[in-house]
């Protein structure tokens, strides 16, 4: 089973798309990232979109399928900031090519906003 194939860029299909249960919005923040292994591993990571059910980030962390994401974020907003934390599944890893960072798919257990 190939679940990347480094030759072909990365696409979804009509029936994923389809499949989501909630709408993204692009959002090009920073933020946070964070989750254990065998040691406890915490980066910087840009994030590419977002939505209630989940979120698609780049990182140098190289978390395996299933694995637990802790992920912080401040949303600037016209009377104040908004601060986001967040835990979810990592769903799908697009590994680095060429010194990139990696791609990850986390899909959201927990969301919490205000302060952390």
């Amino acid at each position: 089973m190939v679940l990347f194939d480094a030759t072909r860029p990365a696409q979804m299909n009509v029936r994923e798309v389809d499949a989501r249960r909630y709408t993204r919005v692009q959002l090009p923040i920073q933020a946070e990232v964070s989750y254990v292994s065998p040691t406890f591993n915490h980066k910087p990571a840009h994030l590419r979109d977002i939505s209630a059910g989940g979120a698609f980030l780049y990182t140098q962390l190289s978390p395996e399928v299933g694995a637990v994401l802790h992920l912080r974020f401040t949303v600037s907003g016209i009377a104040s900031d908004l601060q986001v934390s967040c835990e979810g599944r990592v769903l799908r890893v697009l590994p680095a090519q060429l010194g990139e960072l990696n791609g990850i798919a986390v899909a959201f257990d927990r969301l919490n906003l205000g302060s952390w």
